[in-house]
Order: structure tokens, then C-alpha cells, then sequence
């Protein structure tokens, strides 16, 4: 195997390099993120200047092969610092080569480059969940929206609804937006915006708004997206990417012709709000079955959230490269991660809330009420 060529990249601060890096991310000043190529779900970050000195780099690998690999070979294969991981197409189907170092760079083959999606939910993505937590912040798998400053965290499994309670909840309450699917969230239990846009289908967008401003072709089009990117569809690309098939390319390829339907929550309802922050007032669990409400332990609490954050993450390659990407220096990150979660989660309540009938969102608002109260009781205790 032939290893990333570093003196391509490493140590150069040449003007042209920078300007080859077009596409520059600032998330909350906490992460920089410098690419090649449009990243479209961190677009809300996009900037007009470049970094010289960004967190992670993103750019195509353009290298003919030297050495011969064996065919269905799609392991993670590490040399000191970096992580390659390719499928039987090799350069023509999914690959891609990870430096993890201070300034994480990547290469990706040129079909990566025409479906960012994929690269930006399998290899993307997971980076930046790590970067975050050596920076001191958790990316939780979890939707936020807020009132007046007061935040609700609602996390759930993959496909549970998530999505479509935000959206209820933004267009019925006026609350403000910050996520319909990660969240970043500090130690002291501060939630910062992560507006990607968001996955929909023809189902959610008739129940929440079938006013919603797009275009004709836009509609016509997501008849067939969402048959395509539904529950079913991703659970197909999940038992395929239990053989030895090359399911991150077959997925990049299919995501290339017929890209999910995808849009930001200014599309979907127009008089939605933006929040970039906001102080967690309320955890919630939502799930799916008979009605039901309760309040659960706070070490509960965090063991589903970090359940939930990994299952996230579930399609290749990510885990076969989950191990060494969550590892710097010879440290192991989840520990880290969790920390900070448990820390945020602990200065306010978790709520499990049951539905047979997917009606969380009009729950939120005495779930959020009645953390206000709680919060109130305790101050004036205090003061007390």
C-alpha cells in the first residue's frame, strides 16, 4: 500500500495553497474546516476567508496506484498518524486517507467528491464528533430547539421521528431552530447550533406542511427520493454493508444519481427562526409505543445518549475506522465524550416520553414549562 504523500500538503502557507481550499467552515470559532469542494451540510458555517492554519483539511486525491492490493480488501489500514481505507474499486470507487493529526487532512477519491453527501456523513462527520471532543465539546446525536433561550435536547434512535417534531414544533410554537439531528453541547450545559439541512420525506413534509415553497420539480422529485432514502431503503444499505460488497461505493454511487432531498428549515417553514445558542432547560427521550411520560435517572439518561450517539454512525466505514478515529495520542475519546455529556445532563432533568401516535412535539411545551418551575423552585431555595 502506498501511504498519502505528505509534502503535497504538510507545511505549505503558499497563497495558491489556500486559495486551492476555497470553501471555508467556522463553526462557532470552534472548529475551522478548509475544503476543496462545497461541503453542502455545513454550509450555515461557510465563510469568506480562508485559514491558514485550519482544523481539518478536506481535498481529492488525485494518485495513480503503485503497488498492487487484494481485491475485497476494505480494512483500515494505519501508518503511524494515518488511516487508509479503501473498497475493491479502489480509486474509482470509495476511498479515502485520514491524517490524524493537529491539522486533520483528508483525501478522498474523485467519486467522493461528486457525492459529498456520503462524504460528509461517513468520513466528515465522524471527524469533526472527535475534533470536538479534543476541543472540550460533545457533538450529540439529538435535535435542539428553543424558547426565549431555554433549550429542549430531544434524542431518539435513528428513523424514531425526530425530524418531524422539530418541524411541528418550530411551525405550531414559534420556537427558534438549532438542529433536527446533532447538537453541540458544552460541559456547562450550553447548546450551540448545528443547522445541516435536514432529510425529509413525503410523509413528513405532508403532515407538517404541505405549503411548504418548493418548487414543483422539487415535489415531483421527492416521490422518488423518498422511497429511495426511507427507512427501508438504509436498511437494505445496512445488510449489504454486512458482506463483502463495497457498500460505501454502491451508496456513494446511487447518493451521486439520486441525491437525498435534502433542505434547510427556512425551505420548509418560512417563518423559521435561527437560534445559535441557548442554556439546556430539558433533556427528552422520545420512543415509540403506549403513552407514557417519566422522568429517568440522570446515569440512565447519559448511557442512551451515548447509545444514541453511536448509533449514529452505524454505515460503513465508519466501524471499521470508529476505533482509530476516536483514539489521539494513544487515547481513547469515549470517556472524554461521555464526561462533558454527563456533565451537561446533570444540572437538569431527562424525560422519556412514549407515543403510539408520533405526537411528541405537543408534549414539549409543558415538558419545557415545567423545567422553568423546577428551575425557579430551586433558586428561590437557594436564596432561601
Amino acid at each position: 500500500m502506498k501511504w498519502l504523500k505528505r509534502n503535497s500538503i504538510q507545511g505549505s502557507n503558499s497563497s495558491s495553497l489556500q486559495k486551492s481550499f476555497g470553501y471555508c467552515y467556522d463553526i462557532h470559532g470552534i472548529l475551522q474546516v478548509a475544503s476543496m469542494f462545497q461541503l453542502p451540510e455545513l454550509e450555515y458555517f461557510r465563510i469568506g476567508h480562508s485559514f491558514k492554519e485550519p482544523d481539518i483539511r478536506v481535498r481529492l486525491e488525485r494518485r495513480r496506484k503503485v503497488h498492487k492490493r487484494n481485491k475485497g480488501d476494505n480494512t483500515d489500514r494505519r501508518s503511524k498518524n494515518h488511516i487508509h481505507y479503501e473498497e475493491s474499486p479502489g480509486r474509482f470507487g470509495f476511498e479515502v486517507t485520514i491524517s490524524n493529526r493537529d491539522c486533520v487532512e483528508v483525501a478522498v477519491s474523485p467519486i467522493l467528491q461528486l457525492s459529498r453527501h456520503v462524504l460528509y456523513t461517513n468520513i466528515i462527520e465522524p471527524i469533526l464528533r472527535w475534533s470536538f471532543v479534543r476541543k472540550g465539546y460533545a457533538l450529540v446525536h439529538a435535535a435542539c430547539i428553543a424558547d426565549n433561550g431555554r433549550a429542549i435536547l430531544v434524542t431518539a434512535k435513528t428513523d424514531t421521528g425526530k425530524t418531524s417534531t422539530i418541524l411541528r414544533a418550530v411551525e405550531n410554537f414559534g420556537w427558534s431552530f438549532l438542529s433536527d439531528d446533532m447538537t453541540i453541547v458544552s460541559r456547562e450545559g450550553t447548546v450551540m447550533s448545528y443547522p445541516k439541512p435536514l432529510t425529509i420525506s413525503n410523509h413528513t413534509l405532508s403532515s407538517v406542511n404541505s405549503h411548504a415553497p418548493l418548487l414543483a420539480r422539487e415535489r415531483l422529485a421527492l416521490q422518488i427520493q423518498s422511497r429511495l432514502h426511507s427507512r427501508s431503503g438504509r436498511g437494505i444499505g445496512m445488510r449489504l454493508s454486512k458482506t463483502k460488497l463495497p457498500a460505501a461505493t454502491m451508496s456513494a454511487i446511487v447518493q451521486m444519481l439520486i441525491p437525498p432531498p435534502k433542505y434547510m428549515v427556512d425551505r420548509l417553514i418560512s417563518q423559521a427562526t435561527y437560534a445559535d445558542s441557548a442554556i439546556l432547560s430539558q433533556a427528552v427521550i422520545i420512543e415509540r409505543g403506549p403513552e407514557h411520560e417519566e422522568i429517568i435517572q440522570h446515569d440512565q439518561a447519559v448511557e442512551i445518549f451515548m447509545q444514541n450517539a453511536e448509533d449514529a454512525y452505524g454505515f460503513p466505514p465508519y466501524p471499521i475506522l470508529a476505533s482509530s478515529l476516536s483514539t489521539w495520542n494513544g487515547e481513547n475519546l469515549h470517556p472524554r465524550e461521555q464526561a462533558i455529556v454527563n456533565e451537561a445532563l446533570s444540572r437538569i432533568t431527562t424525560v422519556r416520553l412514549l407515543d403510539s401516535k408520533f405526537n411528541w412535539w405537543q408534549r414539549l411545551p409543558a415538558v419545557l414549562t415545567n423545567s422553568l418551575r423546577a428551575e425557579e423552585r430551586q433558586f428561590v431555595s437557594a436564596q432561601d
